[in-house]
């Protein structure tokens, strides 16, 4: 038996209370190595004489592992377990919380090597909504969805043509009115969550370069028609998603422009990640110009990064986070370059929007294992781009067979509480990928049939 492969972690994806009676329990081994897992489990002050069995299920196979899983009851919130491990080749272990040992019989009788879970305290339960287990949400980047209103539309607006290709910088007149005029349209195809990109003031076509988080573009709308959209999806039983971009400012906003007038002396210096004044000209290292003056997003000069460390700064975006839920009862925010941002400020973040409404859904942008943030204090998931982007491997780029496309699917759900799993941000496609018609080239029954899946 591949005694290094056998692993167990309390108080994490593998060891997490469902209720305060239930703890749901799994175990890891190499693959096809062992041949069955008992735990040996009791109540922390009980003695181990009174410590019942219990067979794991194996829940599923990974790329280099087995997976087991059991969900174990504590009648008196309390919990104490270990592992009794066989294996293929007829050896026998414990793995307990101290050690692997040998002697069976002696080690399910030693305290020592029992995990524990002390209490299974209710408030750190990690709890989802139930609302986001069944919503199918639709994308809206509100610059290219429907032209509502041509009396707001910028400078320069395009006519929509089917078989015009939309440049990075055009602008097509898409508004708040546009979606209200569609809101029927989006119900009959089965939608119940709208997910916005940025509304807020910005320079761009994208808004990902905020000016005013307090303000709707003018563009788009204003509050009120924002209020109307929120309320007449709510009406059609829709829940109302908007994009937090607060990992940075746009360079057009009052507080940026104030650092590039007065310099250290700004009262907005400490706002940001400045390396060196004048902030201005940037220096680009893709372009081979040496370090930046200052700290962005990526290496864009127009979205300068925020110190959310700074008390200021977490004071003026828990203040627009909470806004925008109590004066227009949103129902969740998608955090933008989410993994960028300190988690003592997600924290934060989580308490204030929770406080106001219980059930509210927090998803992070992060394109990679995300336990930091799943952790019930912080995000309620997140987009779920090393889940969907296999699932696109298998069927569009035919670079894993079904077998490697589940067994990676399989050890991806591992990585995360079973509440957590159930919501996720699952997609297919979103601004920051190509179209799902488009890596499925063209062919749409393709394209339905990796949706189905």
């Amino acid at each position: 038996m591949q005694l290094a492969a056998l692993r167990h972690r309390t108080e994490s994806e593998d060891s997490f209370v469902v209720d305060p009676s239930h703890v749901r329990v799994r175990f890891h081994s190499a693959k096809n190595d062992v041949k069955k897992v008992i735990v040996h489990y009791c109540d922390n002050y009980l003695p181990l004489e009174q410590a019942k069995t219990c067979e794991m299920e194996k829940i599923g196979v990974g790329q280099c592992e087995d997976h087991w899983g059991i969900t174990l009851e504590a009648p008196y919130h309390r919990l104490k377990y270990t592992f009794e491990v066989i294996g293929s080749d007829g050896t026998s272990v414990v793995v307990g919380d101290r050690a692997i040992s040998s002697d069976v019989d002696k080690a399910i009788m030693e305290d020592g090597s029992y995990f524990k879970v002390p209490y299974c305290h209710e408030i750190d339960m990690v709890k989802t909504p139930e609302w986001v287990k069944h919503t199918v949400w639709y994308q809206i980047f509100p610059e290219r969805f429907a032209n509502g209103d041509k009396s707001n539309d910028p400078q320069g607006v395009k006519a929509w043509n089917p078989e015009d290709h939309p440049g990075r910088e055009d602008f097509y007149g898409g508004d708040l009115q546009g979606v209200l005029d569609h809101l029927d349209y989006l119900k009959k195809l089965g939608v119940n969550g709208l997910y916005f990109c940025p509304i807020f003031k910005a320079s761009s076509n994208h808004k990902y370069d905020t000016i005013d988080y307090l303000q709707v573009d003018p563009a788009f709308g204003d509050k009120d028609l924002f209020a109307k959209v929120v309320n007449e999806a709510h009406a059609r039983g829709m829940k109302i998603m908007l994009d937090a971009v607060f990992n940075h400012l746009g360079d057009q906003s009052m507080q940026w422009q104030d650092v590039v007038k007065n310099g250290p002396s700004s009262r907005f210096a400490s706002w940001f990640h400045i390396n060196e004044y004048p902030v201005e000209p940037y220096r680009d290292p893709l372009k081979g110009e040496g370090s930046p003056k200052f700290d962005t997003f990526a290496f864009e000069k127009h979205m300068p990064k925020l110190n959310t460390a700074n008390p200021e700064v977490q004071d003026f975006l828990l203040e627009i986070a909470t806004y925008w839920v109590k004066y227009f009862d949103i129902d969740a925010w998608r955090l933008d370059v989410a993994n960028e941002v300190d988690h003592h400020f997600w924290k934060k973040f989580h308490k204030a929007v929770t406080d106001i409404k219980s059930d509210f859904y927090i998803v992070g942008e992060v394109w990679h294992s995300a336990q930091p943030w799943l952790n019930g204090d912080e995000f309620t998931g997140v987009m779920n781009y090393p889940y969907t982007l296999q699932i696109e491997d298998h069927f569009f780029k035919h670079k894993l067979s079904a077998q490697e496309l589940t067994s990676r699917l399989t050890d991806q759900l591992m990585k995360y509480r079973d509440a957590t799993n159930a919501a996720m941000m699952n997609m297919l496609d979103s601004h920051d990928t190509a179209r799902i018609l488009t890596v499925a080239n063209g062919d749409q029954d393709l394209a339905l049939q990796a949706l189905a899946f």
